[in-house]
């Protein structure tokens, strides 16, 4: 059974893709500066073979459908994820017109962009992000928040994990947006992390999100706003009453998942 290589390239790497393969690629341009080539091989074992030296190499690559019953399977895994009206979230190899192109490409961090947790909080971002905010992303996992936050308009996020491998496909994707300039991804835990933000989100189970309450809050500036997602309807109530210090709007809803957005209350 023959197989596919996937494997997404800048200007500047694609030189460096075609030397590692050791043969030339028929590229196609995407999207500015963002160019994806399709490698027939001989075999699915040799291709996923050939993906992991691509990805050890730090280059974007993914296995391609090795035959035409499991090609429809594979696009529909590989499409873009719409976020509002002028955005999506894709993988670097994937195409789209749309206004503002995030690219994320997890590596064995969590988050593609398309899990309904992430989305309501994503689309919370499209939203309300005014401009010159800052951004806190607690749990940030590929980056993909603290990545679009910025891409809205904030001005700076910051992305904080536990999971250092994670944090590697984090920064990379900053670089692949072009935004390493404005983010930054630390191995830390939140009590660790200090100042005031616009924004704070986490995506995390709710009760890690209820032992981390009052440090959420503390981190949120006197006019900035909280988005907790990643709970489920019958934790609403509980995750509310773990913070008593935030008013919170109505729960937003995709499929199963819930996402709370709210405001300190003015003392």
């Amino acid at each position: 059974m023959t197989g596919q290589v996937v494997v997404a390239a800048d200007a500047f790497s694609r030189e460096d893709v075609e030397v590692l393969l050791g043969m030339a690629g028929e590229w196609k341009l995407l999207r500015p500066n963002r160019w994806v080539a399709i490698y027939e091989v001989d075999d699915e074992n040799i291709g996923r073979a050939l993906v992991a030296e691509l990805r050890n190499a730090g280059h974007p690559a993914v296995a391609g459908p090795p035959d035409e019953a499991r090609a429809v399977g594979w696009h529909n895994r590989n499409q873009p994820t719409p976020v509002g009206e002028r955005a999506v979230v894709c993988f670097p190899w994937v195409e789209s017109e749309a206004e503002i192109v995030i690219e994320i490409d997890p590596g064995v961090g969590f988050g593609t962009g398309d899990h309904p947790s992430t989305r309501l909080l994503l689309e919370e971002l499209a939203s309300a992000i005014r401009g010159d905010e800052s951004v806190l992303d607690v749990g940030c996992g590929s980056g993909v928040l603290a990545i679009a936050s910025v891409r809205f308009g904030a001005v700076c996020a910051i992305g904080i994990d536990i999971n250092g491998a994670g944090l590697v496909a984090a920064k990379a994707n900053a670089r692949r947006n072009r935004v390493a300039d404005q983010t930054e991804f630390l191995r830390t835990g939140l009590k660790e992390i200090s100042g005031k933000y616009d924004v704070v989100v986490a995506n995390i189970h709710d009760d890690i999100l209820r032992s981390m309450a009052d440090d959420l809050v503390a981190r949120v500036a006197a006019d900035g706003w909280l988005g907790l997602s990643g709970v489920s309807p019958g934790q609403l109530s509980r995750l509310r009453a773990a913070f008593p210090q935030i008013i919170f709007e109505e729960p937003r809803r995709m499929d199963d998942w819930n996402a709370l957005i709210g405001r300190r209350k003015i003392e």
